[in-house]
């Protein structure tokens, strides 16, 4: 059964929680690294044997809130073994801006988690910039996400890595999987050498980290001819999949061979064989990306901030001035009509981004390598 469905609003002092219609078990814990508590007639309380919970459907009000930020839970009220459905972290109540650089988020159960949050952005990368134009309008949390996303996705291609947890599968389409059910990037068949087929030899994932390996499948064109999956071990940060012993010779899979050769002779079995993989690429959640990586996505968002931020505040310009009876006031920046308004700042960003790009692009783009 899938996951149930739940939505949730801060409304500052309080939680509006919308749940389904189905009595469901709801739990809460406050601050991140709180433990569960579940919903009894007397409120959330601590989980023990001596607790009984009490059932929940439609719309819940959570007045009793934490000071800080808390996360929902639900299931089946019925059925133990039912999956839980997760909220993500809710800011409630008075209390200091939520993010890794104030130490106190943390991915949140159930989700990959934020790789910075707008606080981070807003009081750290940008701490002194005001965020709002000269017409008084101001940049919302939604907005702020938007560009740490863009910098998130950017700095994957950059660097041809993965950050943000995918699951990677090969021809979904026979198989019967749904994007975003069961898998989020379809990849294509690699390469199979028949000349190298008994010896050891590896295969080079098209990204990496790597966090798990569930298919390693040798095909002839759509059937599988053998499992690989038990034989291999995986180099989770390299994305390097070597073989434990060795691979099948060709007289062990004749009828196999012979089926897809023929009549066309052994030369064409390079362009007949292929692996088939699946496996999830990434890191496990938000806090297990290293926090060199996590500044870099954060200065590529403060550059696209600063560049929108500078243009609501001021137009580029070097210098202005008024003169009226006598009296005159002249006004000067370091900016000019082709620069930003926060330009030093952006130069400086733009500056460090680039050493960091070019000494780890080595690092986590190596040559790129097929299977032996």
């Amino acid at each position: 059964m899938s996951n149930l469905k739940i939505r949730a609003y801060s409304l500052q002092n309080q939680v509006l929680l919308e749940l389904p219609l189905v009595e469901q078990r709801l739990e809460r814990r406050d601050g991140a690294g709180g433990d569960w508590m579940v919903l009894t007639s007397e409120g959330f309380v601590a989980i023990t044997d001596d607790v009984t919970p009490i059932p929940v459907m439609g719309n819940f009000l959570d007045k009793d809130v934490f000071n800080g930020i808390s996360q929902y839970r639900a299931r089946l009220f019925s059925d133990d073994d039912s999956k839980w459905g997760y909220t993500v972290w809710l800011k409630v109540g008075t209390t200091m801006p939520i993010g890794y650089s104030f130490g106190n988020y943390r991915a949140p159960e159930g989700s990959w988690g934020e790789i910075l949050t707008p606080a981070d952005l807003n009081l750290t990368y940008l701490w002194g910039v005001d965020f709002r134009a000269s017409n008084g309008a101001s940049y919302s949390d939604a907005q702020i996400k938007f560009f740490i996303d863009e910098a998130l996705e950017r700095t994957e291609r950059l660097l041809n890595i993965t950050i943000k947890k995918q699951r990677r599968v090969t021809d979904p389409d026979s198989r019967g999987l749904k994007k975003g059910e069961d898998y989020d990037v379809e990849e294509a068949y690699y390469i199979f050498k028949r000349e190298n087929i008994q010896r050891n030899g590896f295969i080079k994932t098209k990204t990496r980290p790597v966090i798990s390996l569930s298919r390693l499948d040798l095909l002839s064109r759509s059937n599988t001819i053998t499992s690989l999956l038990r034989h291999s071990i995986l180099d989770k940060t390299k994305g390097v999949i070597r073989f434990t012993s060795f691979l099948p010779k060709l007289n062990d899979t004749q009828r196999a061979v012979a089926s897809v050769i023929s009549p066309h002779g052994p030369d064409f079995v390079n362009r007949t064989f292929n692996y088939a993989i699946d496996y999830v690429a990434g890191y496990e959640t938000s806090d297990d990306v290293p926090a060199d990586l996590r500044g870099v996505i954060g200065k590529m968002a403060a550059v696209e901030l600063m560049n929108n931020i500078g243009r609501g505040l001021m137009a580029g310009f070097s210098s202005s001035s008024l003169s009226m009876d006598g009296v005159s006031e002249s006004f000067s920046s370091t900016q000019c009509a082709t620069s930003a308004f926060y330009g030093a700042d952006i130069k400086a960003y733009e500056e460090n981004i680039k050493d960091y790009l070019h000494e780890m692009k080595i690092k986590f783009s190596k040559m790129q390598m097929t299977a032996l």
